[in-house]
């Protein structure tokens, strides 16, 4: 697995007045040899990065392992023209995949009509632009994912769109038996192209650093080794304190359970 981590960690429990930029906050997951996830914008309002920064980006994700971008919070809901524009973010950082929510798509309740044709063309123009999207699970949401691939198709290399699995939202899931993140994983094997790691105690969606919560992470990672995962895993965390201290905690203690793996 290619580890990196989201910028979430610098900004969803950091004041305002405390925040780096985003071009800051890339630089230092850079300085780690990390993968980077980056949101464009944080919270509703504010400016998308210009020219500067998006150039800026660029330069110091190219010596990243990967480059995501995470779908901003004005976009999960339908809004193709939008969706248009966080391309061109992505192809302007040089980000290879968009990561989704299913609401993204227009997949607010088992109820919804999805414009499916609609979404394969976004696919489509995704894979022009040298982009592959990535829909990630919420709490319970098996029956999305399985609605998307019985209607655009199972075959990422195909359809351009595949799952991102985080396991801190399966591992609060009932949908999916005693071992939901382990079933998550083995169910969407063939479509699995991202990952999002962080712990919680089976209550809330705390996004703790891995080992803080309840999840096993030994299990979780040899299941991974069993499907033959190698693609990203983003730590996407919400630390109350230092971002950079809980990110390089968080890539410790799963180097250290990996490294228990393979003995």
């Amino acid at each position: 697995m290619q580890l990196g981590a989201s910028l979430m960690a610098f900004f969803d429990q950091t004041p305002p007045s405390a925040q780096l930029l985003l071009a800051e906050a890339v630089e230092e997951l850079v300085a780690l040899n990390l993968g980077i996830e980056v949101w464009a914008s944080w919270k509703k309002g504010d400016p998308d990065p210009d020219a500067t920064d998006i150039a800026r980006i660029r330069t110091l994700g190219a010596t990243a392992p990967f480059v995501s971008v995470h779908v901003r919070k004005e976009l999960w809901r339908w809004d193709p023209q939008g969706l248009s524009r966080e391309l061109a973010f992505c192809r302007g950082i040089g980000a290879g995949t968009l990561v989704l929510h299913r609401e993204s798509i227009g997949l607010y309740t088992p109820s919804s009509r999805p414009d499916f044709p609609a979404i394969v063309r976004f696919a489509k123009e995704a894979e022009h632009a040298g982009v592959r999207l990535a829909l990630k699970n919420g709490r319970d949401t098996m029956w999305a994912l399985d609605r998307v691939l019985e209607a655009i198709g199972d075959d990422p290399e195909r359809t351009n769109l595949g799952i991102c699995i985080d396991v801190g939202h399966a591992h609060l899931s009932q949908d999916a038996g005693r071992q939901p993140i382990r079933n998550y994983l083995e169910r969407y094997r063939g479509q699995l192209i991202h990952i999002h790691l962080h712990d919680n105690l089976r209550e809330e969606d705390y996004r703790l650093s891995p080992g803080e919560g309840s999840i096993d992470w030994p299990a979780l990672l040899q299941t991974l080794d069993t499907i033959g995962y190698s693609g990203p895993g983003v730590l996407e965390l919400k630390p109350k304190g230092d971002p950079i201290a809980a990110i390089v905690q968080a890539r410790d203690f799963l180097t250290k359970q990996k490294i228990e793996i393979c003995r």
